[in-house]
């Protein structure tokens, strides 16, 4: 009879716990709506009517966007990125001198942006183009609060590249691919040129209706949810939107399968080559252990599709809201496939679901996904793996870089980095070893804390070093900033940072 007491006061106690948690993952989810339906008031939006051109390497695109002017001060011009234009010519394209030849295995061919009709409220506007940089000058000052409607039409060519514009022999990445709008801030208008070192973007959340017409045979994974598909003629239209997102990428091939798995509201998708579905599943797998985890760790992730893509991508992987491209060569026996999947999945929370200016702060998303990544494998595999992890993949190879080149401040804009062997070393690795450091020293639960508090004030936002601080601070009460910018903008060897 107690026994039976027992097991029944066991039940209800369970219950009330599953209550408990399930009413504060329903607060969580209000609370996130709210804060994206007052940022969805003044967001860009676009809109893009897509026709793909396979056999020519081309895109035709009708394009509108409504920009509203929240920037307490009136605008006399707009400036938008037009990052294919960083692909004309072979001695200007964003890569590395040494790895030109990776980057175009089957020779070069140019990649550009041609604008064919620029309105403004439907009138023909001025405009200004400087390689990846398109300056709109305005009739009259755009006033705080007001809109205004611009209409592109353009023509994308496609280059042979196997970076994350181009294409290969199994894909099309399409990504930084259309006129995005450049940030305005405090410091005025970011009008940063497309760097060979680092993700050299950074953009303000907005709204996206994109339909794209392809040919029946080729299959698209995109940002955003695919709302409908259907026949139009001898093509399909695939029509996406997307919540609040940074950045709108999508990647189509003709053979390419698919699975799917779900992670609480999120379905997870798998694309990958027909020959290649063993290492397909372990990335669907890898890809839902890490939502469950890091929507556990920090937050809930708001979106209802996640889509890993094996891409043709010699960089490694490389993240888009909603979706990751992962190289295909990754696909493979061995290690390496899960490490790529975790840590471009750790930034759908650093640089997706939080922001920052990557061209000036870059280790608030980079350093972050590495640290995300090292406590993926403690959870999943044990604290003994993880510190192997962490030694084997981040540790060591820092310390091997030291010992032939000097080392440079993790905080450092990408124009001062040389290469991408200097970008790894100070902001992946020796980024990843301060967390690790700031981890021993206030304690694992207590970073935690942070990061959830971090991710909680600037969801949807541009987060600074200067947030990062302000959370650590409100979590323990104790001012870390000496801390953190001793490691930042330290020029010494590892044992003299701390």
């Amino acid at each position: 009879m107690q026994k039976r007491k027992f097991a029944i006061c066991l039940v209800i106690v369970l219950l009330a716990i599953i209550s408990s948690l399930s009413f504060i993952q329903r607060n969580k989810r209000e609370e996130m709506q709210k804060i994206s339906q007052n940022i969805m008031k003044t967001c860009p939006r676009y809109e893009m009517d897509v026709t793909f051109h396979p056999e020519e390497k081309k895109i035709d695109v009708f394009q509108t966007i409504e920009i509203t002017n929240d920037k307490e001060k009136e605008l006399k011009e707009l400036y938008f990125h037009l990052y294919p234009n960083a692909f004309k010519t072979f001695d200007q394209v964003p890569f590395p001198r040494g790895e030109r030849e990776r980057a175009y295995p089957e020779g070069f061919a140019p990649g550009y942006i041609t604008l064919k009709k620029l309105l403004v409220e439907s009138r023909q506007i001025n405009f200004e183009i400087d390689d990846t940089l398109l300056k709109i000058i305005l009739e009259e000052p755009l006033k705080l609060g007001k809109k205004q409607v611009l209409t592109f039409e353009y023509e994308v060519v496609i280059p042979p590249s196997h970076g994350r514009f181009g294409c290969g022999q199994n894909t099309f990445n399409i990504a930084n691919w259309y006129p995005i709008l450049a940030v305005y801030d405090e410091k005025g208008w970011h009008k940063d040129p497309y760097y060979s070192v680092g993700d050299p973007f950074y953009s303000e959340v907005g709204l996206y209706e994109v339909h794209i017409k392809a040919p029946k045979d080729y299959t698209i994974a995109a940002s955003g949810s695919l709302q409908k598909k259907y026949e139009e003629g001898d093509q399909d239209v695939w029509s996406f939107n997307t919540g609040l997102v940074r950045d709108f990428a999508w990647i189509t091939g003709t053979s390419l399968d698919v699975k799917e798995v779900s992670a609480g509201k999120t379905r997870i998708t798998s694309y990958y080559p027909k020959d290649k579905e063993v290492y397909g599943m372990q990335a669907l797998d890898h890809a839902q252990n890490a939502l469950f985890f890091f929507n556990d760790y920090f937050g809930q992730y708001p979106y209802d599709e996640y889509c890993v893509v094996a891409s043709d991508f010699y960089i490694g992987g490389m993240e888009y809201p909603n979706l990751v491209i992962i190289g295909v060569d990754f696909y493979s026996p061995g290690e390496f496939l899960e490490y790529v999947v975790v840590h471009e999945t750790a930034h759908q929370w650093w640089y997706g679901l939080v922001g920052n200016n990557q061209i000036e702060e870059a280790w608030l998303d980079e350093a972050l996904a590495e640290y995300s990544t090292l406590l993926y494998y403690e959870y999943f595999y044990g604290r003994k793996t993880g510190q192997k992890v962490y030694e084997e993949a981040i540790f060591n190879p820092y310390k091997l870089y030291e010992v032939s080149n000097t080392p440079g401040p993790i905080l450092r804009p990408l124009s001062d980095f040389t290469d991408w062997k200097d970008y790894s070393a100070a902001v992946y690795y020796k980024g990843a070893i301060m967390l690790m450091d700031l981890e021993g020293r206030m304690g694992k639960g207590k970073l935690q804390e942070a990061l959830c508090y971090y991710f909680k004030k600037s969801l949807y936002k541009n987060a600074t070093t200067a947030d990062f601080i302000k959370a650590l601070n409100h979590v323990t009460g104790v001012d870390w900033t000496d801390y953190i910018y001793n490691w930042l903008e330290c020029n010494e060897i590892l044992e003299k940072v701390a």
